[in-house]
């Protein structure tokens, strides 16, 4: 039995993770969940797996829970130390979106915990100081998005992340191709909110599914494998594969390329990271293989989703301009799901604070309070476009 935190519980994330808790509870049990403001359905999970610690990171949503349930009810960053550093903590699926999901992450490599990593952006934002506390710390980490999760799994059993594997010439990412993969720009200057939120392939959040439509998502996991792999711009490449079945590939030096392949699923890597390092059996579909006469695969139209290249160009760039990249990206999407720019502005807007603020590029960050400044500091580069 293995006792799981879950961070982002009522997210896509946590819902896939908690979806396979309920067909395996013999082997897992739900020890704490955690998230941020959606209120009526922690209530229904807490009522389903009566967690040992519950917290809503809100201040008013944790008040209004205290209202509706007989349990005690944290929040904030004391109730996820509760949630996260308790030792029979056994996995904690970091699932909460963007930078805001860094201090949980930072806590749970402190304590020695297995992490099921869902959360790219802390990679991005802050490598570095990650990989210092790993190697001071038993925990380990397993990617469970998709494409990272499949590198993982084809690098072997014996691969542990952040160590540059043996023998590979260079891994694939593959790409949907998102909702706009056929569109011209011109339509994808008009294009609506409710269009981008329209993945072909994948139910994900709104957060996620801009970055699929802007193509940013797989310029943020360039960089995210840089990290997790110890690997180079020249060594990562991109495919589009609109039928999303390979979920990345690796090339080794003797020329022979394994790919993962599963039906688009969020729960295949999850089920892969709580089983880890063995495999676990589940209910998920297998793919039909009568359905795919053909698997399609073509190069990133970069004029039209320039994200892919605004990536490769941070990379090269000094270990601070991930994170202006990751927190310039975030609020331009926010600007575009409530309407105050037009989706081609998203990465005009990210590409003008990457100029602004490109003599900070090599700045040092030698702690998570530096880095919590630098933040701030990006933040306000944003006055100037939204108030």
């Amino acid at each position: 039995m293995k006792n799981l935190a879950i961070l982002g519980a009522t997210g896509s994330i946590g819902k896939n993770t908690l979806d396979l808790v309920r067909s395996a509870p013999e082997h897992f049990k739900v020890f704490s969940l955690v998230a941020n403001s959606n209120v009526s359905e922690m209530k229904s999970l807490i009522e389903e797996f009566s967690p040992e610690v519950s917290v809503m990171h809100d201040m008013s949503a944790a008040k209004h829970l205290r209202d509706l349930v007989d349990v005690d009810i944290m929040q904030g960053a004391e109730g996820i130390r509760a949630a996260v550093t308790e030792e029979c903590v056994d996995i904690v699926v970091a699932g909460i979106v963007g930078y805001a999901g860094l201090p949980s992450i930072m806590l749970a490599i402190e304590s020695g915990k297995q992490i099921l990593l869902a959360n790219k952006e802390a990679i991005i934002c802050a490598g570095g100081l990650i990989i210092e506390k790993i190697r001071s710390s038993e925990s380990k980490i397993i990617p469970i998005d998709s494409e990272h999760n499949a590198i993982f799994q084809c690098l072997g059993q014996d691969y542990e992340c952040f160590k540059r594997p043996k023998n590979v010439k260079k891994i694939i990412l593959t790409a949907s191709g998102g909702p706009f993969r056929s569109w011209s720009c011109e339509q994808m200057q008009n294009a609506s909110v409710e269009s981008a939120l329209k993945h072909p392939n994948w139910k994900m959040g709104k957060k996620i599914s801009v970055d699929s439509a802007t193509m940013m998502n797989k310029g943020l996991e360039i960089l995210e494998a840089h990290w997790l792999f110890k690997l180079q711009n020249e060594e990562i490449d991109v495919l589009v594969h609109p039928e999303s079945v390979i979920h990345s590939m690796v090339e080794f030096e003797d020329k022979s390329t394994l790919a993962q392949l599963s039906n688009p699923d969020m729960r295949v890597p999850i089920s892969f990271g709580l089983s880890w390092p063995g495999r676990g059996s589940n209910k998920i579909e297998t793919i039909n293989w009568k359905k795919f006469p053909q698997l399609s695969f073509h190069p990133v139209d970069t004029k039209k989703f320039p994200a892919i290249e605004i990536a490769r160009d941070v990379l090269n760039e000094g270990s601070t301009a991930g994170m202006i990249l990751n927190t310039a990206n975030e609020i331009a999407v926010e600007a575009f799901l409530s309407k105050r720019i037009h989706f081609l502005e998203i990465t005009d807007v990210v590409t003008q604070i990457l100029e602004k603020m490109s003599d900070t590029f090599n700045h040092r960050i030698r702690s998570i309070e530096e880095l919590e400044d630098f933040h701030k500091r990006i933040v306000s580069q944003f006055s100037q476009f939204f108030g």
